[in-house]
């Protein structure tokens, strides 16, 4: 099985519709295949691809300290100890108690030890949810983070978990992963031991500027990587010494896809666009034909096993 992870520097470079558009490619070609979307501030796939619906299981990201103002006896003493500011002391009934804001607390528990009622309890925090369904392409892993969820890459793993638990179990060819953007931990939780990580960026200063920070990213982490440029015909030139310039680092260009209406039109009616009729069309079939082969060449790691947050943030 391949491992691949399709991440951009920044947001709005077409990273998940080049996502959506190698799977079902894939699938028209009779590769067995399992998606993971790791996007899960925004998870998007599901847009396209329409799964099943099937219950979410919900995702515990945490603890929380939990106060009874019953107990609580006012002594502060808890405030004074917390070092992320999460406790203060509100008016109750009779006297002054603690209140926890939830948004702040990092369920580190010190306020259960200096505590002298016991007024403190720890519980699960539940930071949002994940599912696997099926799809036309295959199975579909995907998540959604909470509103104020902590987004360390905790959900990210265990989305790609589930889809790796899953395409051992249906001996798929290919695990591909919509990553999230940016260069954060997130990231790093979907880039770590895969065969392939593939940067969408699009030849703007901005994009040009985050494709070199998450190239050093796989850099340090010592992943083959490959580019597709989106939108190039924006601004040609740029593309001409963009790829002049990554040759020369050794990371391939597998090719370029024009701008066209029809992309944003095709989102908004739930299709891939990969009609062999459009140029992006037949763009995106010659950039799944240049992957083929990339990773028929790739004799790295086989992607099969994911670090464990802990070893992720070790390594960073």
């Amino acid at each position: 099985m391949k491992t691949i992870t399709v991440i951009s520097g920044k947001g709005g470079t077409g990273k998940t519709t080049v996502t959506a558009s190698l799977a079902t490619l894939a699938h028209e070609e009779g590769r067995r295949i399992v998606v993971g979307d790791t996007d899960v501030d925004a998870a998007n796939l599901a847009l396209l691809f329409h799964p099943a619906d099937v219950p979410a299981v919900p995702f515990v990201g945490g603890q929380l300290a939990v106060v009874d103002p019953d107990a609580c006896t006012g002594c502060g003493l808890c405030v004074d100890s917390c070092r992320y500011g999460a406790l203060s002391m509100v008016d109750g009934e009779i006297f002054p108690v603690v209140e926890v804001d939830r948004l702040s607390c990092e369920g580190c528990a010190v306020c259960t030890l200096v505590c002298p009622s016991q007024a403190f309890s720890m519980h699960d925090d539940v930071t949002g949810d994940y599912t696997l369904s099926s799809c036309e392409v295959g199975p579909l892993a995907f998540a959604r983070l909470g509103v104020g969820g902590e987004n360390s890459g905790r959900l990210v793993t265990q989305v790609r978990k589930v889809a790796a638990d899953e395409a051992r179990q249906t001996e798929a060819e290919i695990l591909l992963i919509d990553g999230p953007p940016g260069t954060g931990c997130p990231v790093i939780s979907a880039v770590t031991g895969v065969d392939l990580v593939l940067l969408v960026t699009e030849p703007t200063p901005p994009g040009i500027s985050d494709l070199h920070r998450v190239l050093a990213l796989t850099k340090h982490f010592n992943i083959p990587a490959a580019v597709v440029i989106n939108k190039a015909d924006l601004n040609p030139d740029l593309v001409v010494s963009l790829t002049v310039e990554l040759e020369a680092q050794g990371v391939e260009v597998l090719g370029t896809i024009p701008y066209d209406e029809a992309v944003p039109k095709a989102q908004r009616e739930g299709v891939v666009p990969i009609d062999a009729t459009t140029e992006v069309g037949k763009a995106l079939r010659h950039i799944y034909k240049r992957l083929r082969r990339v990773l028929a060449e790739n004799t790295g790691v086989t992607g099969e096993t994911i670090p464990s947050h802990h070893q992720q943030e070790a390594r960073a």
